[in-house]
């Protein structure tokens, strides 16, 4: 029967290795095979990787090959990573206004699409941008979703378990299109002048999300400072200007000027207020300075124009340090929703000035009075406009306008559930003696919570972490890129996040005993199983020890082929089976549903077989395990001499002869610590209760 299984293993993990997905990188004559009977394609742009396409007007007979659109491959524009780390590398033919009018997968690397079938899904969902266009807002519903679209926003079918390839499609697709209408027209004007440089694209012109009004001042982007009547005459009390306001007394508390100041040089602020001739002028004159708006109006913002009225200045400091302020001549409409007679200022800091953008400064406006039989004589009064938006109000916005975050925002239940099971799990580690009063009492508690981990954690959050998170990590910080690309998928964040906190508390086992919905699958079937009469098979100890170094072989090739053999990288981790079992809830090829199989199946005549001997993930905090900082299983000095009960129970076979807990294989499951309290199976404590009961027993004397 053992034989039997290994051969059945070892052909499912061969079928495996068979499959793979090539790279694919085209050529002029591949575009022109594909889009010649359309569009006559020109070079590829000395400066950008974009073939340039040209149509000529049938009904107008010799005339000159028109400009039409731009055809390129994703990943030389914007290579945005998928789920594995890698981007996804996607054929886009776009107009010149930027509508998509072709969308074809070329590569991907994804871990739970490299099957045909799954390659095709990737294909079937990236298809559905055709007709649309950079000024859609698409919104990516379940794999099941109704299609619908209009001019201005689209609904598209996501992916079986894969919301974080989705979602970096649609970045692709957003991005390198962006790019491509920002820079293919400057590179066409300057083709071939240039030979070899290769121009970068400019991220004030993408990424850009749209923010109405109200969005902009919840998040203290723009600032409104609003001046009453009854206060602009306060100011000026004591001075000659003083009265100028004849309706000051009579309604005191009506407003007299508004003020509304931002920030414009940051992009997601002035893109969203100034319009385009508007944003020009400001990239025009930054030079790699600052920029400031200040807009205007309210009744007595005309009294103050003219020859007797008065005027306004505005002052800026840093640290008490005047800074000077250069403005611009610009004088139009903004997106402001204030009266259209509103005057707006645009002010330039200029970069040799010593002011740092990401701490406080004041900005002061003057307000000055002429008085008088002739107006020379002027009486000033200031008040500060307050401007908010710098430190981590700057940066909560920047995490606010990422793709990642309104992932976490519509996933705000799944999070919330998270946290409680982890905050439960805590808990009854923590209370690990009241929880472990009784064998009865510990199922019932760890049963219900291995169900959750499988159902919840794994098939409803899809939160089952792999070793294709480390391999990916690796692999992005080699290349000196950071590991934001895991934040669209926040279960996986958070259960990393609560495996290294763990590790120095508890060890693995906390992860590969609770957390790991496959590993819970297999336990549960294990103990079903047992259930109907059949029952797992304990190895001997020496073989146990020697089995449990595979994983270690295993996880090393996996480290050491994404230096020696990156390709063989995507094949080696298909041993793991949980993608299979948890993440496509065994709807794959048939290799890897019959892999996922045997590994349940080797769990019912070895207890965790998989996870004791074959898993990489599991190796891998192994490894790590030294972190754990005490030894947190109670013990006693008779465990293991003479007492080998713990050692002979546990499933694990993670206890020495010596009674010591080898933490790095423990699952942590509690029932070592169930005995340790029985005293009907601990033997310190059966001796204890003998002497105890030996020691009350009344002396009988003789008659």
């Amino acid at each position: 029967m053992k034989n039997l299984l290994l051969r059945a293993l070892l052909s499912c993990l061969l079928a495996l290795l068979a499959s793979a997905v090539g790279a694919t990188t085209l050529r002029k004559i591949d575009v022109e095979q594909e889009l010649g009977a359309r569009y006559i394609v020109g070079d590829m742009l000395s400066m950008l990787p974009v073939w340039p396409l040209y149509q000529r007007d049938p009904a107008i007979p010799g005339q000159k090959p028109q400009l039409s659109g731009y055809a390129f491959e994703s990943v030389d524009i914007e290579p945005v990573r998928g789920y594995s780390g890698k981007p996804i590398n996607l054929f886009v033919l776009t107009d010149t206004e930027g509508n998509y009018l072709e969308v074809r997968l070329l590569e991907h690397r994804e871990p739970l699409f490299r099957a045909e079938s799954g390659t095709r899904k990737i294909a079937d969902f990236a298809a559905q941008y055709k007709g649309l266009s950079v000024r859609h807002h698409i919104d990516i519903k379940g794999p099941q979703a109704a299609v619908s679209r209009d001019s201005q926003q689209a609904i598209l079918h996501g992916v079986q378990a894969g919301t974080v390839t989705a979602r970096a499609i649609d970045k692709t697709m957003l991005q390198s299109v962006n790019t491509v209408l920002t820079l293919a027209p400057e590179a066409l004007e300057s083709n071939g002048a240039s030979e070899g440089k290769r121009m970068t694209r400019r991220a004030s012109d993408v990424d850009i999300r749209s923010l109405d009004w109200a969005q902009l001042q919840s998040r203290r982007m723009v600032e409104t400072t609003r001046l009453a009547r009854a206060q602009i005459e306060a100011a000026f009390k004591g001075t000659r200007a003083a009265g100028a306001d004849a309706d000051a007394a009579s309604h005191p508390d009506e407003l007299a000027i508004e003020f509304h100041v931002a920030l414009v040089s940051l992009p997601q602020i002035g893109r969203n207020l100034l319009d385009d001739k508007g944003w020009r002028v400001v990239e025009a004159n930054l030079r790699g300075g600052e920029a400031l708006l200040v807009s205007e109006s309210g009744p007595l913002s005309d009294l103050l124009r003219g020859p007797r009225g008065g005027s306004l200045s505005f002052t800026l400091e840093q640290d008490g340090k005047p800074l000077p302020l250069r403005q611009l001549g610009y004088d139009e409409t903004v997106k402001l929703p204030t009266d259209s007679r509103a005057r707006n200022r645009i002010f330039i800091i200029d970069a040799d000035t010593p002011f740092d953008v990401t701490r406080a400064f004041d900005l002061t406006v003057r307000l000055q009075r002429r008085y008088g039989p002739f107006p020379t004589m002027v009486a000033t009064a200031a008040f500060p406009l307050p401007y908010r938006f710098h430190g981590w109000r700057a940066t909560l916005a920047s995490w606010r306008d990422s793709d990642w975050f309104e992932v976490w925002q519509k996933r705000w239940w799944e999070i919330g559930l998270l946290f409680c099971a982890l905050a439960v799990l805590s808990t009854v580690l923590l209370r690990q003696h009241s929880v472990t009063t009784s064998a009865r009492r510990l199922r019932r508690v760890r049963v219900p919570f291995l169900l959750f981990t499988v159902s919840g954690i794994g098939w409803l959050f899809q939160g089952q972490l792999s070793i294709v998170n480390i391999t990916s990590s690796i692999e992005s910080l080699a290349m000196g890129n950071d590991l934001r690309f895991l934040l669209t998928d926040p279960m996986t964040v958070i259960l990393w996040l609560a495996v290294f906190v763990t590790l120095l508390v508890w060890g693995r086992g906390t992860f590969c005993g609770w957390l790991c919905p496959f590993g819970a699958l297999q336990e549960l079937v294990s103990k079903t199983m047992r259930v109907v009469g059949v029952r797992h098979r304990r190895i001997r100890h020496e073989w146990d020890r020697r089995l449990k170094w595979i994983k270690y072989g295993v996880l090393a090739a996996i480290v050491a082929s994404l230096w020696a053999a990156p390709s063989a990288t995507e094949i080696l981790v298909e041993i793991e089976p949980f993608k299979t079992a948890i993440s496509l809830y065994f709807v794959r090829d048939w290799p890897y549903v019959a892999w996922a199989l045997a590994c349940l199946a080797l769990s019912v005549f070895v207890y965790r077989g998989y996870c004791r001997y074959i898993c990489p993930l599991g190796a891998a905090l192994a490894v790590l395990n030294p972190l754990q900082r005490w030894g947190w299983i109670a013990r006693r000095d008779a465990c293991g001499k003479p007492c080998q009960t713990c050692r002979s129970r546990c499933d694990y076979q993670s206890i020495s002869k010596e009674g010591k807990v080898a933490y790095q294989e423990c699952f942590q499951c509690l029932d070592c610590v169930a005995i340790w309290q029985d005293d009907k199976q601990c033997l310190p404590l059966i001796q204890e209760k003998k002497r105890t009961m030996i020691a009350i027993v009344p002396h009988k004397e003789a008659a």
